[in-house]
């Protein structure tokens, strides 16, 4: 039986450690006072480490190594941070539900694929682009966490489409794992565009607007989602969930609203995996 909380639900959103919260509203200030994050990044050492080393990493290092936190900072850029510091510290939060490596693999690379088609498709934000690939299936750690037969429920799954999988969860759970990962990701204070795109994955693509220009931030980065899980499920299998190849004509409102065509889309999609092949 499900433990039942206040909430009504048999889970509970894990806090945001204090430090990031510090952090975001130090970030929302007229003047950033660089000095007065780096302290507060200083009370955390798996945050103020995550920094370092993303800023050490080839993308940003430019060979030359920064061993000093403030200089950390300012090289990454605080958008930027602020996504690294959001990520390390939910997967920290999300960690009880046991050993998860291949469930944040696969976020990893949906993340990065994300980022990819987002730069070839729109001008919109790189950081929400790979905070959406990274929290867009965040829910299911924590129902991993909460409900004792949802890991078997997922290992015995067979979605060829997302939607009869969504309704077995509800009808099993009482809601179903984009609902909680949309609640994570309001809690801690995602940026709008990306809670309003992983909530748009709980509807058919037929129901998400895509034919009209309404919301077109959040449009871009959900349509630039689903092509990176529909180039991950071709590579691995992507997380025993959707683990069947779409086919590419299922995708035409997504390809039509970001202005690609069938060969386009499957020319990017044939570059990628040669690209996951060689990494």
């Amino acid at each position: 039986m499900q433990k039942k909380f206040l909430s009504g639900k048999p889970y509970i959103i894990p806090a945001r450690p204090e430090v990031l919260t510090s952090v975001i509203n130090l970030l929302q200030a007229t003047e950033i006072d660089v000095d007065a994050v780096v302290t507060q990044l200083h009370k955390d050492v798996s945050l103020y480490s995550a920094v370092l080393a993303t800023a050490n990493t080839p993308l940003f290092s430019s060979g030359a190594k920064v061993t000093a936190l403030k200089q950390a900072v300012m090289r990454l850029g605080f958008s930027k941070m602020l996504t690294i510091l959001r990520i390390i510290a939910l997967k920290t939060a999300l960690s009880k539900a046991g050993r998860l490596e291949r469930f944040w693999d696969a976020a990893t690379e949906t993340a990065q694929l994300t980022v990819k088609i987002s730069k070839i498709v729109s001008k919109e934000s790189v950081e929400d682009a790979y905070s959406l690939g990274m929290m867009h299936n965040c829910g299911i750690p924590l129902m991993m966490e909460a409900i004792a037969q949802y890991r078997g429920f997922l290992m015995n799954c067979d979605a060829k489409d997302i939607q009869p999988l969504l309704l077995r969860e509800k009808e099993l759970f009482g809601f179903h794992h984009f609902q909680v990962s949309t609640e994570i990701a309001r809690r801690w204070l995602m940026p709008e565009n990306v809670i309003q795109a992983i909530r748009l994955q709980g509807s058919p693509i037929d129901a998400a607007g895509l034919g009209n220009s309404d919301n077109e931030s959040v449009k871009f980065i959900f349509c630039s989602l689903l092509l990176a899980k529909d180039i991950s499920s071709s590579y691995r299998h992507y997380w025993r969930i959707e683990n069947q190849q779409q086919n590419v004509s299922n995708l035409r409102p997504v390809l039509d609203f970001v202005g690609l065509s069938e060969t386009d889309y499957l020319d990017i999609r044939e570059s990628a995996l040669q690209d996951m092949e060689i990494s």
